[in-house]
């Protein structure tokens, strides 16, 4: 199985387009959007309705959160309230739907390994913000997540959401896709074991 992930497009058209269309040429058996249509780039519609066409996992960032319940949710975004105002104001009911159906993980098993997709690791993943803040990163709270039992289980954890490319023991972060340095992950499952390569964005 071959399964190709990327996150983190953030209203850039040409870059999406771009990563589309290495991974399609890559034949994955499955392609994963790890979140965060919105923020930065000024063609976060045309975005969501491109990944609205195609068959592809789109996984819920906190871009999608706060486009489906507003800024309340995360009391570091309070300088944000204004964007996402005019984005929920905005969004068509077909294109809040559908954000309101993207998951906020997906498992995948292939030939005995099992493989686990989020935006970022979870604090909690019932609170209205479930993510882990990105201090984390620095106080060495996703490392201990990264240690938890339940993200141990799984032969590979794939997060999004720093912008960085990084491996900690099972989990791996996938750089942003809508910024500069972007790059995308291609999992290959074999029988034997879970690999990947990464591939810049040209």
């Amino acid at each position: 199985m071959k399964i190709a992930v990327f996150s983190d497009i953030h209203g850039n058209l040409k870059a999406l387009e771009a990563v589309l269309e290495q991974t399609e040429a890559a034949k994955p058996d499955k392609t994963v959007f790890l979140g965060d249509i919105f923020q930065r780039g000024n063609e976060e519609f045309e975005c969501l309705d491109l990944l609205r066409s195609k068959d592809i996992i789109c996984l819920k960032g906190n871009c999608e959160l706060y486009a489906q319940y507003g800024v309340d949710v995360d009391p570091d975004v309070e300088h944000l309230r204004e964007y996402y105002d005019g984005i929920r104001k905005k969004l068509t009911d077909e294109q809040l739907e559908f954000i309101r159906n993207m998951p906020l993980f997906c498992e995948i098993e292939s030939q005995g390994h099992k493989m686990h997709f989020s935006h970022f690791l979870f604090l909690d993943k019932d609170a209205a913000y479930p993510f882990l803040p990105l201090s984390s990163l620095k106080n060495g709270s996703f490392d201990k997540a990264c240690e938890s039992e339940y993200v141990k289980r799984y032969d590979l954890a794939v997060v999004g959401h720093c912008h960085e490319n990084f491996v900690k023991g099972n989990v791996v972060s996938v750089s942003a896709s809508g910024l500069d340095g972007a790059s995308w992950l291609l999992i290959k499952v074999s029988e034997n074991a879970v690999t990947f390569e990464r591939y810049s964005i040209d």
